[in-house]
């Protein structure tokens, strides 16, 4: 897919926060003259042809409440990963569930989130109860260090 400079500056532009309002494109489109449509049919098209891989909200935890964070490994047979994985994923507590190779066992990786050490400690129990892995380990979040994406600069070709 070849960029023209609308494409380069909407892709600057998405790279950073979005306006927190009811029509998060409206402001970027305004800026870039062209309507909200278009934002999302170029962003559209970016996707499908492997440009950008997606644009979503990014959760800043403990700001948000949630003190108590962990990255929690779990010991999955190759032969249970999908299914355990996609009952981790679909927990409320879980930000992100992926598999991880390299780590044997621990062979699923999720990002848990709670108010509180106890709460976060009941959320792992009852993930472990309910896929039957009871090998698992909790590496406990003590200092965000980094909540930001890469920036790109797009130069004309």
């Amino acid at each position: 897919m070849k960029l023209d400079d609308i494409d380069r500056e909407l892709l600057d532009h998405v790279q950073g926060d979005l306006e927190i309002c009811e029509a998060p494109f409206a402001p970027l489109a305004e800026r870039l003259g062209i309507g909200i449509a278009e934002v999302i049919t170029r962003l559209r098209a970016m996707k499908e042809q492997g440009v950008i891989r997606e644009i979503k909200a990014v959760l800043r935890h403990r700001k948000a409440g949630f003190a108590a964070n962990a990255m929690v490994v779990w010991a999955v047979s190759g032969d249970r990963v999908d299914e355990v994985g996609a009952a981790i994923a679909a927990r409320p507590e879980v930000s992100h569930c992926y598999e991880r190779e390299g780590f044997a066992p621990y062979t699923v990786f999720s990002m848990v989130h709670a108010h509180s050490d106890a709460e976060l400690d009941d959320a792992v129990r009852a993930m472990a109860a309910e896929t039957a892995v009871d090998d698992y380990r909790i590496y406990r979040s003590v200092t965000e260090l980094k909540k930001t994406s890469m920036r790109y600069s797009f130069h004309k070709t």
